[in-house]
């Protein structure tokens, strides 16, 4: 997200670090600047809970480890990356366009990290969708017994994208962030040896098919491949209804229910994806056609309502578990109604006091020991001297 949180400082870097002056954006009435953050942020802190009850049904329940639903978990996980990281340096870059205020350190190793986010979750919803197609089409070769050697594969894909996504979004930006204590600026210098500013180009070309029109393209495949293989093959539909073998009926059941499963999920996934991440591709193609559209005076207003489609993509993944799951949404009424009950708090603190304060009950504990010491032999030396009359 390098044009998203750091574009009015550093997408053109060469031309802004010699400028004699920064454009001037359009102002909006501080009452609507604060409207504006508020919702922005309600909408992220209802994103940051949704996320984290996805995170907490998937791994505290077995029936809900399933492969699918460690994509999901790896989508929660970026989503919240977005949330807890992208969207304070939006805000900050929204309110103050040309001034960093979290120093050198931040700069250097947070700023070239965030489009590690983006990529996890793009390649998570079409391993969704691959997983799906190899499911189905694949149905002879990739059984549901063999879900403990599925589960291998899915973390190694799992592990497989995020280091893809920091190795193609993340590694080129190191060696050229560049921090101007002067001015109060973070932006990666580009090399451009030729004139061309040829590495800028290829790093936000990457960016848009990598992440954008290549899982796209991926997913429409998978969705055209299935859509043949039950339309077409005579042989595949006989593999789900036949009687002969009551043991490959059952087999074939459960894959194709599971299909549809995550055909409920993956598809209101894949449009809210489409649609609220457009206007972030839209604005980068617009930047490389024209390079100096940042110095609009209306460009900060288009920056925070394409920040504010991000904010909408990574927060309403877990509305949509709710609205197209069953397992899902039985589970988010289990821990609210868990939420509800008083014990659940009282059970909670007595497991947190149990956690934590071990040492201080024993403390407690050898300090009563030994004020009923100290008291008892106070006792009885104040019996030894009315016995005694001293």
């Amino acid at each position: 997200m390098q044009d998203l949180h750091i574009n009015s400082t550093a997408n053109t870097s060469l031309a802004k670090a010699t400028a004699p002056s920064f454009p001037v954006y359009l102002d909006q009435p501080f009452g609507a600047t604060v409207f504006q953050v508020t919702l922005w942020s309600t909408i992220a802190f209802l994103g940051v809970i949704g996320n984290l009850l996805v995170c907490t049904v998937i791994l505290s329940q077995a029936k809900m480890k399933t492969s699918i639903n460690y994509y999901l978990l790896s989508l929660a996980i970026a989503d919240l990356g977005v949330l807890l990281l992208i969207y304070p340096l939006l805000v900050l870059t929204y309110l103050f366009p040309f001034r960093w205020l979290l120093g050198r350190l931040v700069c250097f190793y947070l700023t070239p990290t965030v489009e590690i986010f983006f990529g996890a979750s793009t390649w998570s919803i079409t391993a969704i969708a691959i997983e799906r197609y190899r499911n189905v089409v694949g149905a002879k070769r990739y059984q549901i017994r063999y879900r403990s050697r599925h589960r291998r594969r899915t973390f190694v894909v799992i592990g497989i994208v995020w280091l893809a996504s920091f190795l193609v979004s993340s590694v080129p930006l190191y060696p050229i962030m560049t921090y101007n204590s002067n001015r109060k600026l973070c932006y990666p210098e580009w090399p451009d040896m030729s004139g061309t500013n040829a590495f800028y180009l290829t790093h936000s070309l990457a960016l848009l098919v990598f992440w954008y029109a290549l899982p796209f393209i991926v997913i429409i495949f998978t969705y055209v491949k299935i859509k043949q293989r039950v339309g077409e093959s005579v042989k595949f539909r006989r593999s789900i209804t036949s009687q002969s073998s009551r043991n490959s009926e059952r087999r074939d059941k459960s894959i194709w229910r599971q299909s549809n499963k995550a055909k409920r999920i993956l598809t209101p996934l894949v449009v809210l994806y489409a649609v609220t991440m457009f206007p972030l591709n839209a604005l980068r193609v617009l930047l490389l056609i024209l390079p100096t559209f940042w110095t609009n005076s209306y460009y900060n207003l288009i920056y925070g309502q394409v920040g504010f489609f991000v904010l909408i993509n990574s927060s309403a993944n877990p509305l949509v578990y709710y609205l197209m799951s069953k397992e899902f949404k039985d589970a988010f009424k289990k821990i609210f109604n868990n939420l509800k009950d008083k014990r659940f708090f009282r059970d909670f603190c007595t497991k947190i006091r149990a956690l934590l304060g071990n040492s201080k009950e024993l403390e407690g504990e050898e300090q009563n020991l030994q004020l009923t010491s100290n008291n008892n032999s106070q006792v009885g030396l104040i019996n030894a001297q009315i016995v005694t009359g001293l």
